[in-house]
Parts: C-alpha cells; structure tokens; sequence
C-alpha cells in the first residue's frame, strides 16, 4: 500500500456541494497515511470567469490571472473546510498564502515552474506537517518570485499534481475523473470503449495529444520512474479502485534515439486523396512503413526494404500514378525528448545541428514528442553525434 499520496480532483468532480462531499468523504476515508490533495475550480467556474473576462479590452496578464485564480483558491477553501467538518485536520494552500510551494516564471497565462525553488519549498511548508494535517492544494496556480500569481495553462491541475508528487517523492498520483480510467475510444462517439488496465506513459502522452481529455500532456514529464500514476472513476467513491495506471516515465536528461537502417524511400507523382493512399498500401502490405510525408503533387512513403523490383513494378501499374522513383540505402533516426512536449523549436535545433555537421536530411516528420529524421544511411554515424552534441549543456 502506497503511504504518500498526491490526489487530484477535476472542476467536474466538485462541481455541487454533494459532490464535494463525497470527494472530501473519499480522502477521509482513504488507507494512506500521508495524502495531499489538489483541487480545481468547482464544476465550470474557469469558464465562467473567462467568458466574463474575453470581451474585455486591455486585461493586464498579471490582472488575468490574479481573477481566473478565485476559482481554484474558492474551491480549495470549501475543500478544506469540508474535511475539517468531518474531524479531520487540513490547511490551504493559496497562492496569496506564505506557505505557497509553487514558483514559477513571471508568464502569468502559461507558466513553467521553477523546479529548485519549488522543491524546496515543498521540502520546508508542505512535508513536515504530512501526516498530521491534510495539505489541500490549488491547481493550476503559481506565483512569480515577485509575489505575483500565475496560471499554469489550461489542464494546469495535472501539472500541480504531478509536479507536487515529484518534489514530494510520492509514492502514488491518483488523478480522479469523471470516467472509468482510461477508455479505448471517446464513449460519446464510440459506445463501447473499454477502459485500458494499463498504459505506458508515451500511448498515454500520444492520446492526449491526439485529443483525449484524459491529462495534461505536459503534466507526464514530472512523473517519476517508480511512482504509480493511476487515473481512476470518482463514480466508485473510493480512492483504491483500479482505474488505469500510467507506467513509466520520461528521461529528462538526455534525448532518447533509436534508429531502423537499410529503408526504402518511395516517392510517387500522383493526386494526394485517400484513393492513391489505399493502392500505395495495398502494394506496401507486406512491408513495415516508418514514415509518410506528402507534398502538393507527391506521396513519400519509407519502408522496410524488401524486393525493390517487384515493389516498383506493382507501383508502375496503377493507372492514377504518373511517375515513381526511389531511393535506397535510409535509415530512420528517431529523437525524443520531454522538451518537445511544450517547448518550442525541437526540430530547428534537430535541423541546425545536422546542417553543422553536414547532414542532408531526406525527410523531417513530427509525431509529439518524437522527431523523425530520415537520411543517408552512410551519415548515420555522424548524425547521432551531431544529436548527441546538441544537447550536451
């Protein structure tokens, strides 16, 4: 059983008093000896706010955030206010408070926080009195080193969660929603999605960029190799149901490459439709396919190489394709790293050192936060140095 516990509750989890008393019941009554606790705005709060707020000509960014943050501060309030009514010790944590933990940079709508400051904060305001009171926290919120409060982006509760946890050295995350764990599919347009026993944390990344409303993507990267990370159903009303659980984490240290040799790159001159898509992989079947790019006129496809000729051969009698050529000898260089999940610039830094060192890149994709590099398989060496150098400090 985990002893420190970070505890997520989403705007949709305390958007009526019931519901913040069966949440506020949920954390009573849970087995964990050491729990903090994160709360967003109640129910729609945010947007409320905002929409007050978007018609509004000339808000300063520091006015901004100062009045989107009554919500998480509101609810965090009556979250507190809630356990003690149930006997049980708590303390707010509020942005306007001297006790406040997180720090971040002076970006009031998008803030990253500062991680030395913060972690010791957290070490001297919120784990000597774990234990002994339950710590609710606000999401979403920072402050500068100023004094002056900051919004950590849309979905900034999970990086408050995540961030806590990692400062903390918390043994487990539970980010509590409104559904059963991770599902396979969007239940509104797919009726019978599943819930996912486990995901490792770059599908779970990959989801949520692609558009799941699950976590926050950025939030993934202060997750900790041996913490738990489960997302489970507030519906359940208790904080020890199954959910989905999150493994892994990202290295934060350096970047990830892996590399596939002897590619074929195919270029076809034809229409760019779902038609000419359909005929390329129905001759590529048999075929891995690493990489597809287009351009007005032309599909690139990037296979395993198998035989050339009886590939060109079926490609050259489609009707709908104009022309074929091809190249052989490519390897896949793929680089990942956590900046290129909310930092921008990752495939300039990627081009600019392959450029000093030479390097003709034959095809750059994207794909969260994987940057895919195809060229010459006899630079293959050379640009993993040029990677590697890149990110040395």
């Amino acid at each position: 059983m985990s002893t420190r516990v970070v505890v997520k509750f989403g705007g949709a989890d305390l958007s009526s008093g019931e519901k913040i008393q069966r949440a506020a019941q949920m954390v009573a009554e849970a087995p964990y000896s050491e729990i903090i606790v994160v709360v967003s705005a109640m129910g729609d709060m945010t947007d409320i706010i905002e929409n007050v707020l978007s018609p509004l000509n000339k808000i300063a960014d520091s006015d901004y955030a100062d009045i989107i943050s009554m919500g998480e501060r509101m609810g965090a309030r009556v979250f507190s206010s809630v356990l003690r009514s149930m006997g049980v010790k708590s303390e707010t944590f509020d942005p306007s408070n001297d006790n406040w933990p997180i720090i971040t940079n002076t970006s009031f709508r998008n803030a990253k926080p500062d991680l030395d400051k913060t972690s010791f904060l957290v070490k001297t305001q919120l784990i000597p009195i774990l234990g002994k009171v339950i710590p609710v926290v606000c999401g979403f919120l920072g402050k500068d080193t100023q004094g002056r409060i900051t919004t950590l982006g849309r979905g900034g509760s999970d990086t408050t969660a995540l961030l806590l946890a990692k400062c903390l050295e918390a043994d487990e995350v539970l980010l509590v929603k409104q559904t059963n764990g991770v599902l396979s599919a969007d239940p509104n347009f797919v009726p019978d999605a599943q819930t996912i026993d486990k995901l490792e944390i770059r599908e779970m990344f990959d989801l949520a960029q692609g558009g799941a409303k699950i976590v926050k993507p950025e939030a993934l990267k202060y997750k900790l190799p041996d913490q738990k990370l489960r997302i489970i159903d507030f519906s359940t009303g208790k904080l020890t149901s199954k959910g989905t659980e999150i493994t892994g984490s990202f290295n934060l240290t350096s970047a990830e490459m892996s590399n596939n040799q002897n590619l074929l790159a195919i270029n076809v001159i034809c229409e760019v439709n779902t038609d000419n898509l359909s005929k390329l992989f129905q001759v590529f079947k048999p075929n891995l396919v690493y990489g597809v790019s287009s351009g007005s006129r032309s599909i690139t496809v990037f296979i395993s190489k198998d035989d050339v000729t009886k590939v060109l051969n079926e490609l050259h009698k489609v009707s709908s394709f104009k022309a074929i050529s091809h190249k052989e000898n490519v390897s896949l260089l793929q680089i990942s790293h956590p900046m290129f999940i909310d930092s921008p610039g990752g495939v300039a830094m990627i081009s600019s050192a392959l450029s000093r060192a030479s390097i003709n890149i034959l095809e750059i994709t994207t794909s969260k936060a994987t940057i895919n590099v195809f060229i010459e398989e006899k630079q293959l060496k050379n640009a993993k140095e040029a990677i590697i150098n890149a990110f040395k400090p």
